[in-house]
């Protein structure tokens, strides 16, 4: 049997990998767009919206997997 921290860490990690993902799924623009100076000034970079649509995908994809991850150290580390 682990010690509290190991456990803590365990659960920790994968907790904060889901709101990361979470929040890429969420708000997919405003975490790919860029801001370019260029000759005219401020330009920004969007992404395309198929880039977009797959930022979503994988976002609860990748929360999906660091949830069933929390839940099967539950299992396995008692």
């Amino acid at each position: 049997m682990f010690p509290a921290p190991f456990r803590l860490f365990f659960v920790a990690v994968p907790l904060l990998v889901a709101v990361g993902a979470l929040a890429m799924a969420a708000f997919p623009r405003r975490m790919t767009s860029w801001q370019a100076h260029g000759p005219d000034g401020t330009t920004r970079i969007e992404p395309s919206e198929t880039r977009i649509l797959l930022m979503r995908i994988m976002g609860v994809v990748v929360a999906g997997l660091a949830l069933l991850m929390v839940v099967a150290n539950f299992a396995f580390i008692p």
